[in-house]
């Protein structure tokens, strides 16, 4: 018998009847309505296995005889959540281990802590059912694979219903058709691109040999009478004549600049040799000069006026030493110059071959690329759809579900039933490969047939 005085009666909620009788009939009507809410709201619903993201309904009330009452744990009345570790966490009674238990278990646990913690003499009714079944997911060949509300007796083709149905694919003919007038377009440009990056390549690689003319690679020779290719041609040959022209009259400014500082270095060494020569007449005079003073047959304002002489003979001598070595030192600059501009001109040359053959082969792939696709949209692609729709009727479904703690994949039918947190899998087998062996001879013999090789550094 539990006194009227129970520690948590003032959360509660009384229910009074004025006589004995209706006392009774509440009485009855209270325990129908726990009977009621026990009751599972599906046939499986008693052995269901509680799992993370369930949510679950709660009510806690007991039948309290000596006032006639049904008292309402209020507190614990309410929706609950089971978290991703699979506790339960209520008020007053703590937390629950709800995964892997029924509804029944878990109230018989609540039941038991609540006359535990409060003192109870009998156990309270608790009342447990799911309100909300944890998602189920669906993956493959549907329209919206995704996560999905679990519905009570679903299977699995109710559950692909849901998804959109089974994957649809596109069989409008239409469609290739257009993407071959697009894929050929670009084919077009692409060839027209590689044609000027051959006829590019040529002029770079008989710049290179230091050719008088451009020597045109047989690839190009096939097809000069085209008019694309004509034209190009010619526009190289005018710009290989142009860029000929103008190393040839840079090197040459330089080269005549370095005949007219060697004519000065001529000049310059004659006047040495002159200059040598005079030099050696006055010191003769000054060692007469000085051998007549020596026997006083001559006055030192001569000799003096021989020694002046002398050394501003000597002056001009250094003078023309000095000269002739800048002579030297700018007939080297030059000819440096001379191979610098050689050098640079080499290394432009190699690096826009480099460049080129590299834009080459990719003009080259991207035009085997197109090639393909063409072949795709206008044998590959309709063939595929017609094993697409012939393969849909042999789709295959699967579930993941987990077991005893751990994650099994299981063979299903369309009419098997699909649990809460079931991951559902379904798959196609796979479709034959169609040969695309002829894509590739659509190119061939072609001006973008073969893919150049690139020069390495």
């Amino acid at each position: 018998m539990v006194a009227d005085d129970c520690p948590t009666a003032s959360t509660g909620s009384r229910l009074n009847v004025g006589s004995l009788s209706s006392k009774v009939s509440s009485a009855l009507l209270a325990l129908a309505l726990l009977t009621a809410l026990t009751l599972p709201s599906f046939a499986d619903e008693a052995d269901y296995k509680l799992g993370p993201l369930d949510k679950i309904k709660v009510k806690v009330s007991e039948w309290r005889p000596t006032s006639g009452d049904v008292f309402e744990w209020a507190g614990l009345t309410g929706e609950f959540t089971i978290n991703s570790v699979g506790m339960l966490s209520l008020p007053i009674v703590g937390p629950i281990h709800a995964e892997s238990a029924t509804t029944g278990e878990i109230a018989a646990i609540i039941s038991e802590r609540l006359k535990s913690i409060a003192g109870l003499v009998k156990s309270p009714n608790a009342a447990v059912e799911i309100s909300q079944y944890r998602p189920f997911y669906v993956v493959g060949n549907v329209e919206r694979p995704g996560e999905y509300a679990y519905r009570p007796g679903m299977s699995v083709i109710q559950a692909v219903s849901i998804a959109g149905g089974f994957f649809r694919p596109d069989t409008n003919m239409s469609r290739f058709e257009r993407e071959t007038i697009v894929t050929e377009g670009d084919i077009r440009i692409n060839e027209t691109q590689r044609a000027a990056l051959l006829l590019r390549r040529d002029r770079l690689l008989s710049e290179t040999q230091n050719l008088e003319a451009i020597r045109f690679s047989e690839e190009v020779l096939q097809h000069k009478d085209e008019r694309v290719v004509a034209q190009g041609m010619r526009e190289e040959g005018q710009i290989f004549a142009s860029r000929l022209k103008t190393a040839r009259s840079q090197t040459d400014l330089l080269r005549q600049a370095k005949s007219l500082l060697e004519e000065e270095l001529k000049t310059l060494a004659a006047k040495s040799v002159t200059q040598q020569k005079q030099y050696d007449l006055v010191r003769k005079e000054l060692d007469n000069i000085n051998s007549l003073l020596s026997r006083g047959l001559a006055v030192s304002p001569r000799q003096l006026a021989v020694e002046q002489n002398l050394a501003q003979m000597e002056s001009q001598m250094l003078d023309l030493l000095l000269a002739t070595a800048r002579t030297k030192q700018e007939i080297s600059r030059n000819e440096r110059n001379i191979i610098e501009l050689q050098n640079l001109r080499e290394n432009e040359i190699n690096k826009d071959l480099r460049e080129t053959q590299i834009s080459l082969r990719q003009t080259t792939d991207r035009i085997n690329s197109l090639q393909m696709l063409i072949y795709d949209s206008q044998v590959s692609g309709p063939r595929q759809q017609l094993l697409q729709s012939s393969e849909a009727a042999r789709l295959s479904f699967r579930i993941v579900r987990r077991q005893d703690g751990k994650l099994q994949e299981i063979a299903a039918e369309q009419t098997d039933a699909v649990r809460p947190g079931d991951i559902l899998k379904i798959q196609r087998p796979p479709l034959a490969t169609v040969d695309a062996a002829g894509a590739g001879a659509a190119v061939a013999g072609s001006l973008v047939s073969r893919a150049p090789p690139v020069l390495s550094d």
